[in-house]
């Protein structure tokens, strides 16, 4: 498991991050690195208050066709 740490990102940037941290989201099945990958949003959420809520989409995401 490998976290990484950015903050106040480009808009090109931004997306590409927060595309990935969906996907390594979406794929864990461990509840350590789900929690962490969650505080990792959390971060950035607070980091960039423009943007729209990282931590949102993260739950959405698992939402699947419910959504």
């Amino acid at each position: 498991m490998s976290l990484r740490l950015i903050t106040r990102q480009s808009s090109s940037n931004g997306s590409a991050y927060r595309a990935d941290l969906i996907a390594r989201y979406v794929r864990t099945t461990d509840w350590a690195e789900e929690l962490q990958l969650l505080a990792e949003a959390t971060r950035y959420d607070k980091d960039n208050p423009g943007a729209p809520s990282l931590v949102d989409e993260l739950h959405g995401a698992r939402l699947g066709d419910v959504a």
